[in-house]
């Protein structure tokens, strides 16, 4: 319980402020981390993840790039913001292939290739930046 004394009204209005000006600027930080991360996903992508593809895959898919074909996997990276926290991914018709090729499909002889956690661990530093800005 918080006692407050006559005085300490001036206070009482600073913190308010103070607790309204975090609640205005959380959501755009929360924002500009959910845009950097979809960029960090997306380069992490394009300029390719290992292990390289086996030269039979190479050829039927006519590129050396994993996670590649026709680009709609890149097209579904997206964030969601909440109240109090960024959800960046892959959304829609494409997470089940990212969640395979995140994590790995031994059954499907798909190797780990983890273009979503590792953007986020190898950027931590950058993401605390942007939260402290």
């Amino acid at each position: 319980m918080l006692d407050v004394d006559v005085d300490d009204t001036g206070v009482l209005k600073s913190l308010d402020k103070l607790g309204k000006d975090l609640d205005r600027k959380i959501p755009t930080k929360l924002e500009t981390v959910g845009v950097f991360l979809e960029g960090k996903m997306v380069e992490k992508i394009t300029f390719g993840l290992q292990p390289v593809l086996k030269p039979k895959t190479i050829a039927r898919k006519k590129s050396s790039t994993p996670l590649i074909d026709k680009e709609e996997l890149m097209g579904q990276i997206d964030h969601l913001v909440n109240k109090d926290s960024v959800e960046v991914g892959v959304f829609g018709s494409r997470a089940p292939i990212a969640k395979h090729h995140e994590f790995g499909a031994p059954r499907a002889n798909i190797p780990e290739r983890s273009f979503m956690r590792s953007a986020f661990n190898e950027n931590k530093k950058q993401i605390k930046k942007i939260m402290k800005k």
